[in-house]
C-alpha cells in the first residue's frame, strides 16, 4: 500500500471508440468544471486511456482509487454500476472489466501480487450502447449518465475524505480503521 494518503481518480478507456472513451471523458469533464477545482481529498485526476499494465505504478501509489470506466454488465445502455473493493474482482471473475487489451482486474491483481494495493477502491461503471463507432463520441444514454456518475464519484471522494480526516493522528494515516 502507499505510505501516505493519496486519492487518485482514474478514467480508463479508448476515446477513439465511442462509449469506450467514457472513463477519460469523465476525467476531462472534472478538469473543466470550476466547481470541481477542489475535490474532496484533493485527488490526482488521471486519464489512464488504454495503458493497461503501465497503470500499475499509479495504482501502487494510491491509498484510495476511484475508477471510471465503461462496463458490460448486461443492463440497458447508460445504466450505472458501483462496485467497491473486493466486489470488483468478485463481480468480474474471469470476464474482462472492459474492452481494454489488458483487463483492469489484471492490473489490480498485479498490484496485489506486489502487496501494493490501495486501501479503498471504487469502480463506477456505465453500460455502453455503442462500442464499434471509430471516432464517434459518447452515445446519448452514456452521455446522459455522466452527471449521475460524477455526482456519485464526488460523494465517494467525500466519504473517503471524511474517513481519513476522522482517523488521522498527527501526520500519519492509520489504515487499520478503514
Amino acid at each position: 500500500m502507499a505510505a501516505l494518503t493519496k486519492f487518485i481518480v482514474l478514467g480508463v478507456g479508448n476515446i477513439l471508440w465511442a462509449d469506450e472513451g467514457f472513463g477519460p471523458r469523465v476525467v476531462e469533464r472534472l478538469r473543466q468544471r470550476s466547481e470541481y477545482a477542489v475535490l474532496p481529498g484533493n485527488p490526482e485526476l488521471i486519464d489512464g486511456g488504454t495503458q493497461g499494465l503501465y497503470l500499475l505504478p499509479i495504482i501502487q501509489e494510491a491509498s484510495h482509487l476511484l475508477i471510471f470506466d465503461v462496463v458490460d454488465f448486461n443492463q440497458p445502455p447508460g445504466a450505472v454500476l458501483v462496485l467497491c473493493d473486493e466486489e470488483i474482482p468478485a463481480f468480474f471473475g474471469e470476464r474482462p472489466l472492459s474492452l481494454h487489451q489488458t483487463a483492469f482486474t489484471d492490473v489490480l491483481a498485479a498490484a496485489a501480487l506486489t502487496d501494493s494495493t490501495p486501501a479503498k477502491i471504487t469502480l463506477i461503471g456505465v453500460q455502453a450502447a455503442v462500442l464499434d463507432d471509430w471516432g464517434g463520441g459518447l452515445s446519448p444514454p452514456v452521455l446522459a449518465a455522466m452527471e449521475q456518475v460524477i455526482q456519485q464519484g464526488h460523494e465517494q471522494l467525500q466519504r473517503w475524505n471524511d474517513e481519513v480526516n476522522h482517523y488521522v493522528s498527527g501526520n500519519k494515516f492509520d489504515r487499520s480503521h478503514i
